[in-house]
């Protein structure tokens, strides 16, 4: 398995994306300097944008399903991959 494929990567854009857009609406939050805010809001609307496009990329792709319950099925089908890839605690003992 690609540790780093395409689906990973837009995946990990999409979470730092959205950790980026609860820092700049903090920010938003805690300024009054006007040109201050109007760069937040740029940036704001920036992640929005890119939000947007890494979302119908992972649709378009589907990677990601627009039903709820069939995203959280096949996240739990992946989490339960992974676990099985991952080496056993008395795998790494053995190993040092």
């Amino acid at each position: 398995m690609k540790a780093f494929n395409d689906q990973f990567i837009a995946e990990d854009l999409l979470q730092g994306n959205r950790s980026r857009m609860s820092l700049l609406a903090n920010c938003l939050q805690a300024t009054s300097d006007e040109q201050l805010l109007h760069e937040l809001i740029l940036q704001i609307r920036f992640s929005i944008q890119l939000e947007h496009s890494l979302l119908e990329l992972c649709l378009k792709k589907d990677w990601l399903s627009g039903n709820p319950a069939e995203q959280l099925n096949r996240d739990l089908k992946w989490a339960f991959k992974v676990m099985q890839l991952a080496p056993k605690p008395e795998e790494n003992r053995q190993s040092t």
